[in-house]
């Protein structure tokens, strides 16, 4: 889970849902951006 410290306690501020990909973004504090989508069947997940 260390993949995730950097949003760890940050409040999260807006979620696109779908997003322009077709997945998910949530918007943290700090401009902290995590987006999930599904990918050949599996959950992928990247900081942008």
């Amino acid at each position: 889970m260390e993949k995730f410290d950097q949003i760890k306690m940050l409040e999260l501020v807006k979620v696109e849902d779908p997003d322009s990909d077709g997945g998910l973004t949530l918007i943290f504090q700090e401009n902290k951006i995590l987006k999930i989508k599904v990918v050949d069947g599996k959950l992928v997940s990247k900081f942008t």
